[in-house]
């Protein structure tokens, strides 16, 4: 059943170590609304799913990465999406009932998720109390049935989800302010990084579009791209930098400041491929 934009689905695929691919995609939903895996798999000749997470922060989703080492065969390539806010500090994790059926006596999860204030460790070891709400589930299973699926009866395909949307941004709204860099996280950036290395895994990053008027609401912006950069450079690693691309200034393909509709998608994609080839043919 597709819960929480079919989050559930994808954590269940894989745990179940059924996906093996070559190229493997993770970061937040500007990561599986971002990237069309059948577009790099034509331009590629390459196997790749997006395992993009929703709403996510990087500790998230480096958790998933280490879970799918730990059921799937390594990817040769890893392209990893980088957000000026995936190491912004945050109280409560997205969406945290998505991970609900994966709780009961599941340790490392809860080490992941112990940090933000609405995790109990009752969820982890009392069989069905994380489902104590009756009202709040039938509430999410009854929406989540009125999801259009894929043929395979998965919300995405893939991994990823493009959608179809109008921009809509009220400026009066946005307040520019700093992002909250959080510098304990940002040590799981070089941890995944040595993983990586250690494993023979290529880590490609990229800093997916964003609408170029959106950027100036993020005070600090250029000052943590620069510590991406720092790093990454420390490593020899590449970082594909698309915020001042011209997909960034071009609003038709952007339904939010950070979020592309369904054509700007593809259109990243393909230019996504092409700046990859020079990469994966190493």
């Amino acid at each position: 059943m597709p819960l929480f934009s079919g989050e559930v689905q994808e954590w269940e695929l894989i745990r179940s170590g059924k996906t093996k691919v070559d190229l493997a995609v993770f970061g937040s939903s500007r990561a599986f609304i971002h990237i069309n895996p059948q577009i790099l798999e034509t331009e590629l000749k390459q196997t790749v799913y997006n395992f993009g997470l929703n709403g996510s922060k990087f500790k998230m989703q480096y958790y998933r990465f280490n879970l799918y080492l730990k059921h799937n065969p390594k990817p040769k390539t890893i392209v990893w999406n980088l957000d000026t806010f995936s190491f912004s500090h945050i109280d409560e994790v997205f969406q945290p009932n998505q991970y609900a059926p994966f709780m009961l006596w599941n340790f490392n999860l809860y080490e992941a998720l112990k940090d933000y204030k609405q995790t109990t460790i009752w969820d982890f070891i009392l069989p069905l109390y994380r489902y104590r709400n009756q009202t709040y589930w039938k509430e999410q299973i009854a929406s989540a049935k009125k999801e259009i699926l894929e043929k395979d009866g998965f919300f995405r395909e893939d991994g990823f989800k493009s959608y179809n949307r109008e921009w809509k941004v009220n400026w009066k709204k946005l307040k520019k302010k700093n992002a909250e860099f959080d510098s304990q996280e940002y040590v799981l950036l070089e941890k995944l990084i040595k993983k990586c290395k250690k494993q023979n895994i290529q880590l490609i990053f990229t800093i997916a579009p964003e609408f170029y008027k959106g950027q100036d609401y993020m005070l600090n912006r250029d000052e943590i791209v620069s510590n991406y950069k720092k790093t990454l450079s420390k490593y020899n690693l590449p970082l594909l930098d698309y915020s001042d691309d011209s997909i960034s200034h071009q609003q038709k393909y952007f339904y939010n400041t950070t979020h592309m509709n369904n054509v700007g998608a593809d259109f990243f994609t393909k230019k996504l491929a092409s700046d990859l080839k020079p990469y994966i043919s190493k």
